[in-house]
């Protein structure tokens, strides 16, 4: 395993509680296992396969879940951890996961991510299964890129089409 980026899972928990709050918003647990999740696999897309944060994800009833962050954040942010360490390069990371998915409800994130296949496979094997890591990297780096659509010409010839993706607009919650 290479190194992560950030040290601990936790520091990322905090940032997104800590981002919450200075929005005078509540970060309910569902909702911070989402953003969590979200998180390491986009940014290992982003990042040639790197990890964030040293997280284990496993299939909860209602979504991914690290079972360290959900027990320990369960009733909201621990107040003796103190502040967040997240390297400058990455609060920017951070801060657009953030603006892409922190207005969405828990609700909308958990039915979102259930229909991830990687998730499903997991669920199928029992509450618990762990998602392997380079399960999520080739997932989120599908996702990542743009579609490509396979066209058969009157010659018999098949090409790949490039086909433009377009990303969700903000909803309300």
């Amino acid at each position: 395993m290479t190194a992560t980026v950030v040290e601990s899972t936790i520091d990322v928990a905090l940032w997104f509680m800590d981002q919450a709050r200075r929005e005078d918003d509540y970060l309910q647990p569902q909702k911070l296992q989402r953003l969590i999740y979200i998180a390491q696999g986009s940014y290992a897309a982003t990042h040639h396969g790197r990890m964030l944060m040293p997280a284990l994800f496993v299939a909860g009833e209602t979504g991914p879940q690290d079972p360290n962050i959900f027990r320990l954040f369960e009733h909201g942010r621990p107040t003796n951890l103190g502040e967040p360490k997240i390297p400058a390069e990455t609060l920017h990371f951070l801060d657009m996961i953030w603006r892409r998915y922190g207005h969405h409800s828990s609700d909308y994130l958990n039915q979102q991510i259930k229909h991830h296949d990687i998730y499903a496979r997991a669920l199928k094997k029992g509450l618990g299964e762990e998602i392997p890591f380079p399960a999520i990297v080739r997932f989120f780096t599908r996702k990542e890129r743009p579609s490509v659509k396979k066209v058969k010409t009157a010659d018999g010839r098949v090409l790949e089409k490039w086909m433009p993706t377009a990303a969700p607009g903000p909803t309300k919650a």
